[in-house]
């Protein structure tokens, strides 16, 4: 029997969501608003680690990069309280990708 593993990789772990309509773009090589905050990106990143990844990819904004390994030098995973409380949180934002997309 041939076991294989599979590899999750996690991109936009620090993702706020899209951009708000007209809003200053302040990191050039983010497609989307990152969670910028020490908090916020903390618990995206908690979030994402939490679960079975192999990886999670930060903004590659080399301030954020850099706060996302700071933070993942300290990882604790989430309570199931706080897992609760982000899904709430995500389920009221707008989507970062829609399907089918309405630019299709």
């Amino acid at each position: 029997m041939k076991v294989t593993k599979q590899a999750d990789v996690c991109l936009k772990a620090m993702a706020k969501g899209p951009w708000p309509k007209g809003a200053e773009k302040r990191y050039a090589k983010c497609g989307y608003e990152p969670l910028d905050t020490p908090e916020d990106a903390t618990m995206g990143l908690r979030f994402t680690l939490s679960h079975p990844v192999t990886a999670a990819i930060p903004p590659g904004d080399e301030t954020l990069f850099a706060l996302a390994l700071k933070i993942a030098a300290r990882f604790e995973p989430l309570s199931a309280a706080e897992v609760e409380a982000i899904r709430t949180r995500g389920l009221a934002a707008a989507p970062l990708f829609r399907y089918p997309s309405p630019d299709a």
